[in-house]
């Protein structure tokens, strides 16, 4: 009986065996399959957001070209270009400047090509003055860091300070106001004393008339 038993039991530990076997290797592929449907979830995410980010650039971006001048010649270097372009507000929804964005964002296809417009328009002999102005004639005065200190633009410029103003000149005011309730509530006691003072025996007692009567009452019973 012994031997029959131990048979069952290897038979038994056979089954048992290839049944977690079977369990692994489908959590394996179950594991796989998920991490396949995530790397192509993933894929499609990233072409989802390039495809935009071209979109967004198409629309965003306007081209600046100007024929160049005779015998051209550079007045911007390198430095000169990069001081530029932090003037120039990237089209894109960043809020960077074109410079910042061109050497930080490496996704954005707007600040590149506008970097490609300016250094054309510096190959061409144009100036760092010149190319604001065909920077702002296509694009606007959106394109600026800071709002021009001219006519509307004004406003944003002396907007803080005659707000600073208004209000130097509101607490003065107020503090006027406090300093002259305090001097006429400090004449109102000082009228209150007096009035009280007034009141007074002339013979130089605190005493209160009624007190001073019937001391003299006392006085005449005494008498």
């Amino acid at each position: 009986m012994m031997p029959l038993r131990d048979d069952v039991q290897r038979v038994l530990d056979r089954r048992a065996f290839f049944a977690m076997t079977g369990r692994v290797a489908t959590g394996a592929a179950v594991a796989g399959v998920a991490s396949l449907l995530a790397a192509r979830f993933a894929g499609a995410q990233a072409t989802q957001s390039a495809a935009s980010n071209v979109e967004m650039n198409a629309d965003a971006y306007k081209p600046v070209r100007r024929p160049p001048k005779p015998g051209a010649t550079p007045q911007m270097d390198r430095t000169a270009i990069e001081a530029f372009e932090r003037n120039l507000a990237c089209p894109c929804p960043c809020t960077l400047d074109v410079y910042s964005c061109r050497t930080t964002d490496l996704n954005c296809g707007i600040s590149p090509a506008v970097h490609g417009d300016v250094q054309a328009l510096v190959d061409g002999g144009y100036s760092a003055s010149e190319i604001m102005a065909a920077m702002t004639a296509t694009y606007g005065d959106f394109i600026l860091m800071t709002p021009r200190k001219q006519g509307f633009n004004l406003l944003a410029w002396f907007a803080p300070f005659a707000m600073l103003g208004i209000g130097a000149v509101a607490i003065a005011a107020l503090l006027r106001s406090w300093r002259r309730n305090a001097r006429n509530a400090a004449a109102a006691r000082a009228s209150s004393m007096a009035r009280r003072d007034a009141t007074v025996d002339p013979s130089g007692t605190d005493a209160t008339p009624e007190e001073l009567a019937r001391l003299d009452a006392a006085l005449r019973g005494d008498a």
